[in-house]
């Protein structure tokens, strides 16, 4: 392919990727209601230790032997998965959709890359698996608290340590070449011919966690900015910045360029100005009782409860 076609090929996938995952992470949001964990208030600390662990995952990924690789996989996208299900199906519904598609993913894996047909099938569900998962993480967190200026920072910060984790300390682009072909890909993709263009699940996590946060903290408005800013600067920047490259910088073909190092600062700019311009954000009971919640139909919308009526007093005889 030329880079041309590359880059075509890699908005097909990071575009409907970031936009279908936070988009269904807002619909989720707007209408299903996670049990909250007993964790306390959201803070600075809760992001260095997420930060922790982001930063020490791949060096993980990197010791483990495949099976423990796929048991830890299989563990925590189990997690994932059933923190996300589980207000909408049954216990036993819950376990038989986790396990199909846990055990689906290895199976088809295992079987079936033989051919690009065989790819695709491995791809999409694969994909349902990464949509799923983030999907949940993210509600997880912003209904458990998380305010858009810590998902603002943690963006800022990961912009940083994808620049270092893909220019200086290349682990990032080993990790996807590790992974390409092996169950439980944590990554959304799509090949076509000889060619996998993939969006990692930790981006797609960050998209959802912006455009939730952004619309928890200030509403529609917000939520429309923040959906313009995953399409241009998490899909469209980072699929034109290759050719950029290409043609005025390096000769390389496949210089692999860190989704968050672009996405980050725009976003942690955005916040700034909307922290300027709409002040305070809502708590997330203020947001359960705004009209931006889909209640069922025939519930009633959430309100302060009426004060009660005064009695009068009896008139003196």
């Amino acid at each position: 392919m030329t880079p041309f076609q590359l880059s075509v090929l890699e908005f097909s996938v990071a575009a409907p990727a970031s936009v279908l995952t936070s988009g269904t992470a807002l619909a989720y949001l707007r209408r299903v209601r996670l049990e909250r964990p007993a964790i306390g208030t959201f803070n600075s600390r809760d992001i260095r230790v997420l930060f922790t662990f982001i930063v020490f995952l791949p060096f993980l990924y990197g010791l483990l032997p495949h099976w423990a690789l796929t048991t830890f996989l299989s563990i925590t996208f189990a997690s994932a998965l059933s923190i996300g299900l589980r207000p909408l199906l049954s216990p036993a519904m819950l376990w038989i959709v986790v396990g199909t598609l846990i055990g689906g993913s290895i199976w088809l894996n295992r079987t079936m890359l033989g051919t690009v047909w065989g790819w695709q099938l491995c791809w999409l569900e694969g994909d349902l698996m990464v949509l799923l998962a983030a999907v949940a993480i993210s509600n997880l967190y912003v209904q458990g608290g998380m305010k858009f200026k810590h998902v603002a920072w943690f963006a800022l910060i990961l912009a940083c340590y994808d620049l270092a984790f893909t220019t200086v300390l290349p682990v990032n682009s080993h990790l996807a070449e590790e992974f390409l072909g092996w169950p439980l890909d944590p990554s959304f993709g799509m090949r076509v011919g000889l060619y996998n263009a993939t969006i990692g699940v930790g981006d797609l996590l960050v998209y959802s966690l912006f455009l939730i946060a952004a619309f928890k903290a200030y509403g529609r408005t917000a939520a429309r900015i923040a959906m313009a800013l995953i399409v241009v600067f998490g899909a469209v920047a980072v699929s034109v910045a290759p050719l950029v490259l290409d043609s005025f910088i390096t000769a390389r073909t496949d210089v692999a360029i860190p989704a968050q190092t672009l996405f980050g600062p725009a976003a942690f700019v955005a916040y700034l100005w909307m922290r300027r311009h709409y002040g305070r954000e809502r708590t997330m009971q203020e947001f359960l009782a705004s009209s931006d919640v889909v209640r069922p139909t025939g519930s009633p919308a959430a309100a302060p409860a009426p004060l009660p009526t005064p009695v009068p007093e009896p008139a003196a005889v």
